[in-house]
């Protein structure tokens, strides 16, 4: 049987494909952009064509997950194969007509996608339904950003494990699978082959870490006590070579047919706080559009407030000058989902972010990855600036935090592979601007381009539009503005 592609494959993805389509285990590793969901679901598609499986289990971060359903599965899955959908949502997993629904899918005759978040997974609804998919029918696991399982020692890490034994294929997915250390991948690649280690004498992670460490004891001068302290790591290419009898490596710098912008939309639900303040925005709105209040202006200004409790602070203006008094922070979905997209991020990036709590609240962030960025706003003097773009440029700098009015035009940052947008401006000339600071003609590497979304949001439209080179302050006014609340 020819297999009916539904997208046609870059070269490394037919290549792989051909070669890993009947591995009950394997790893894809390679860099975002790449193309290594749409191997996965071309893997799947093949296998269920065959008969080997009827259910496809996704394991991801929050919000990566939903892109299977809604993005991954059906731009790629063949129109020949019947399939249904289930988005695991651990807050409405309790719900009547969500109980309903997954006990429904469980005998679905065709193939059927179910997406949940590692966190769901923990959950006692979560972990009791992936048991009866395990059950009653033939399942393909995949973890998507698999260096979330890294930690050998913590409970996530080992219900995956647990549930992973009784699929019947097994994937990890990530562009970092050694994001620290080499000792990351020890349960990564548990996952593929409990016994994995077994040859080389590793039944367990500390004889693990001393068949691939030198280890020295050591006294910490606070406390008095000793414990072990890394020398250095050995044996690293043997580790090698035992990674690539189950995995690949693909870059985007030794891909030459990819296209030279790649696009990515990571989403998040939003904290309860900002649910709720979000919800009240737009009850508000809602009653000013019916009383026919809202002008293009206001129209503005509302769209702008949206977008500041999706990103997690809220101005307090004084009744009657107007004036900001008080900046609210509330609790931040989106910055902890930057926090996971830089976790999978190899190489420099950019990341532009509208409001100055957006760079301030990155910088915090990066600080607590232990990844050095500078910083480039109407804050910085022009020193300050010029000194920001040669560390990232040619020093260690691996992080360009910026907002895309002070640093859209002008600047050459092409050292950069990745460019992540925390949230939008509303102009579509400073993003076609922005984007174009790590993308030069005639440059080898392709740059992939991650918009951060929170779903259900006003964020979900200022991206598609700006993406479709629609100016979003020019179209949204009036009762326009309905649709994208």
């Amino acid at each position: 049987m020819t297999y009916p592609w539904k997208t046609e494959p870059f070269a490394h993805q037919r290549e792989w494909w051909e070669k890993t389509r009947d591995k009950p285990s394997w790893a894809v590793l390679w860099e975002q952009g790449t193309g290594k969901s749409k191997l996965t679901v071309d893997t799947v598609a093949d296998l269920y064509l065959r008969d080997q499986i009827d259910c496809l289990l996704v394991v991801a971060p929050n919000g990566v997950h939903r892109n299977w359903i809604v993005k991954e599965v059906p731009e790629h899955l063949p129109d020949k194969v019947d399939w249904k959908g289930l988005l695991w949502t651990s807050t409405k997993a309790a719900n009547v007509g969500a109980k309903k629904e997954a006990a429904s899918a469980l005998d679905y005759w065709g193939l059927l996608v179910v997406a949940m978040s590692y966190d769901a997974l923990m959950t006692k609804l979560g972990d009791e339904y992936v048991s009866k998919l395990m059950d009653r029918r033939r399942v393909a696991m995949v973890l998507d950003e698999s260096a979330r399982i890294k930690n050998p020692k913590a409970k996530r890490t080992r219900k995956v494990l647990s549930k992973g034994k009784a699929a019947t294929y097994r994937r990890i997915l990530t562009g970092t699978p050694v994001a620290n250390s080499p000792f990351d991948v020890f349960s990564q690649f548990q996952f593929l082959d409990p016994k994995i280690w077994h040859a080389i004498g590793c039944r367990s992670y500390t004889a693990f870490k001393n068949y691939f460490g030198v280890w020295e004891d050591a006294m910490d001068p606070r406390s008095g006590r000793f414990y072990k302290n890394l020398v250095r790591y050995r044996n690293l290419e043997k580790l090698n070579k035992i990674v690539e009898t189950v995995g690949c490596r693909v870059r985007k710098e030794d891909v030459l047919d990819l296209p030279p912008k790649l696009y990515q939309t990571r989403s998040f639900d939003l904290s309860a706080e900002q649910a709720r303040l979000y919800g009240q925005l737009a009850d508000d709105l809602y009653l000013r559009l019916d009383a026919g209040e809202v002008d293009a202006m206001l129209a503005i200004v509302q769209m702008i407030r949206f977008q500041q409790v999706a990103s997690g602070f809220l101005p307090i203006a004084d009744p009657e000058t107007g004036e900001v008094i008080e900046v609210k922070r509330l609790d931040n979905a989106r910055i902890r989902c930057f926090s996971e997209v830089v976790e999978d991020t190899t190489g420099k990036f950019i990341a532009w972010g509208k409001f100055q709590q957006d760079i301030d609240d990155m910088a915090a962030a990066c600080r607590e990855l232990g990844v050095e960025a500078v910083l480039y706003d109407g804050r910085c003097s022009d020193a300050d600036r010029a000194d920001a773009i040669e560390r990232f440029q040619k020093g260690t700098a691996r992080a360009f935090l910026a907002n895309p009015a002070a640093a859209g035009e002008g600047l050459t940052l092409h050292a950069a592979t990745t460019v992540i947008y925390y949230d939008n401006s509303f102009k579509l000339t400073e993003r076609l601007q922005s984007e174009d600071r790590a993308h030069r003609i005639g440059q080898e590497h392709p740059v992939l381009y991650i918009d951060i979304v929170a779903a259900g949001t006003i964020d979900e439209k200022i991206a598609m539009a700006l993406r479709n080179k629609l100016d979003v302050a020019s179209i949204v006014t009036g009762d326009k503005l309905r649709d994208w609340i």
